[in-house]
């Protein structure tokens, strides 16, 4: 299965889920209606979700290419300079860390008397993705212009 297509739709979740996500602040901050808030769940959940396949995709891919170490093509992460490999990695570790922190806000605001300030816990991990995911969006045009003018 090829991984290119999944890459694909989670930039574009991305890009829905931040437009979503200025419309409803800018709605809210407007007194429109309690509604909108949930409007950004529909992207969040298809940035999940490709997450999610891309982490099995590139799992299963690794595990494949383990079996077969003498035929096993050499791995694009060792292509790559150190500096995205690592935004890379602290953009999935910030991705779990969001899932987590998303569950524990669920459970604390369920509880007879809720923990309130445990809400804001999530905003971490979501701007670390958000800056991480920048970065990853950006870092290849950049350095094909670099590349382009011999910089």
């Amino acid at each position: 299965m090829n991984i290119t297509w999944v890459r694909r739709a989670h930039r574009w979740f991305a890009t829905a889920f931040t437009a979503t996500l200025v419309l409803t602040l800018i709605a809210l901050a407007l007194s429109g209606p309690e509604w909108v808030s949930y409007l950004p769940l529909f992207p969040l959940a298809g940035l999940f979700l490709s997450g999610s396949l891309m982490f099995l995709l590139l799992y299963s891919t690794r595990r494949r290419s383990a079996r077969n170490t003498q035929s096993a093509p050499q791995s694009p992460a060792t292509d790559r300079p150190a500096t995205t490999h690592r935004v890379r990695q602290l953009h999935r570790w910030s991705a779990a860390g969001l899932v987590i922190t998303v569950s524990a806000t669920i459970i604390a605001l369920a509880q007879r008397e809720p923990i309130v300030w445990v809400a804001y816990l999530p905003l971490i991990p979501l701007a670390t993705l958000f800056f991480s995911g920048l970065y990853m969006l950006t870092a290849p045009r950049f350095q094909a212009r670099r590349a382009a003018t011999g910089v």
